[in-house]
């Protein structure tokens, strides 16, 4: 079903559309959700509960959603990815368990990119705080650094520094060009 009919749908038999619309995207933004979310920090309810949050938005406001800018599954990531930035902002997580992110390498297929992964965590683990802290709060949970600065009481200018020091401290240590 396209967008058009969906959107169609969805004004014409809400309850029809509204199934529809969470069995086509439900997953997808499950995932997208759980991604962006420290599992240590938030179970699957919580993350359904966003993403029930995301498609009741999507629905309650439809008119804001234009078909010739994006995708309706564009658009819902766009919505999800920002739920999941408020919910984590507003818990405040003041630092990521580097156990989870070892975890979450783990399942990688490719044994060689799981131990180079594994080998990159240890590293991020050897800069100490709060440059670890930093890096997986700005790489891994996409933190802009003013969030960061915040919750570490530190200033934005300071934790780009920070940033760029690890990275090179990383990048160095791994071969890469400084």
């Amino acid at each position: 079903m396209g967008d058009k009919e969906q959107i169609k749908l969805l004004k014409k038999d809400p309850p029809k559309g509204f199934d529809i619309l969470t069995a086509e995207y439900g997953g997808l933004l499950y995932t997208l959700v759980r991604g962006r979310l420290p599992a240590a920090h938030f179970g699957s309810a919580q993350i359904e509960d966003i993403v029930a949050d995301t498609l009741s938005d999507f629905y309650l406001h439809l008119d804001a959603y234009h078909p010739e800018r994006c995708s309706i599954k564009s658009y819902l990531c766009v919505i999800a990815r920002n739920k999941a930035a408020d919910v984590s902002r507003k818990t405040k997580i003041t630092q990521l368990p580097l156990e989870e992110a070892q975890d979450t390498i783990d399942i990688a297929d490719d044994a060689e990119e799981s131990d180079l992964r594994a080998q990159l965590i240890r590293e991020i683990r050897n800069l100490g705080e709060p440059d670890s802290v930093i890096i997986i709060r700005k790489y891994y949970l996409g933190q802009p650094s003013k969030e960061i600065a915040a919750a570490l009481d530190m200033t934005p200018a300071n934790v780009d520094v920070r940033t760029h020091r690890a990275i090179e401290k990383l990048r160095k240590h791994f071969g890469g060009k400084p």
